[in-house]
């Protein structure tokens, strides 16, 4: 951690104030962490709130921001405006991340810095990573080497609510690549997942094609899928979809 904030502070010298873009995970979360350790009441944590990410993640974001005690804001951005997102190709995530950068620089001075949550394990041809190197966005974790291990094993050090939250893509993923992203089918996705997080189930992945809808869970949560499945059956088809397979999944 004291290396973590060092270089925090030396990569801040000659900025106005820390713009870190914190999306309820822990990555973001203790790099929030650490530049308010680093820099006091010159930082400020973003979460935006866009169609493409579920509601929990902007309520997990403010927890951590409670705790930490940081400035804490949310933007919202309506990446659905941008076509190239809408048309959810393989480079969607760059598109979407340059519409983030965009509206963040934006909202800031030019000597704002901005840093994300970025670490060593994330694959460096992540199409994302793109619009992070164009905005100049600075990852603290990346530039340190910290493994997603030994972000885990320091956010639980700091007492962080979310050191232990599952890792999770936006809710764009759940969909098929060149399926066009509307509001529609991206709620559908959240109200899926949220019917199961509601009844205890941390970890899954809910996804459909307009007809068909399929939830991916893990072996322990077995039982709560037959409990309830005849409700999600109705719910799925209260929200457009016809039918929905189950199936375990190791992720």
């Amino acid at each position: 951690m004291d290396t973590l904030i060092s270089c925090i502070k030396e990569k801040f010298d000659g900025h106005s104030q820390a713009v870190i873009a914190m999306s309820g995970g822990v990555d973001s979360g203790l790099v929030a962490y650490a530049v308010r350790k680093a820099l006091g009441d010159t930082c400020i944590a973003v979460t935006v709130r866009s169609a493409l990410t579920p509601e929990r993640d902007l309520q997990r974001a403010v927890a951590v921001a409670e705790h930490i005690g940081i400035r804490h804001g949310v933007l919202p951005v309506d990446v659905l405006q941008d076509r190239a997102v809408c048309a959810n190709e393989a480079d969607r995530c760059y598109h979407c991340k340059r519409t983030l950068f965009s509206v963040m620089r934006g909202g800031f001075d030019s000597k704002a810095l901005l840093i994300d949550g970025t670490n060593a394990d994330d694959d460096p041809k992540r199409p994302g990573l793109r619009a992070v190197k164009e905005f100049s966005v600075f990852s603290p974790l990346l530039a340190v080497g910290l493994t997603k291990v030994e972000v885990r094993r320091l956010a639980c050090d700091a007492g962080l609510p979310n050191w232990n939250t599952p890792s999770e893509s936006c809710l764009a993923t759940r969909l098929p690549l060149g399926m066009e992203l509307t509001e529609t089918g991206l709620n559908r996705v959240e109200v899926m997942e949220t019917f199961f997080h509601e009844r205890g189930v941390d970890t899954l992945r809910a996804s459909h094609d307009n007809l068909m809808a399929s939830v991916e869970f893990m072996p322990q949560y077995a039982e709560i899928m037959i409990k309830n499945r005849d409700k999600f059956v109705a719910l799925i088809k209260r929200i457009g979809l016809r039918s929905c397979e189950f199936k375990e999944w190791s992720p």
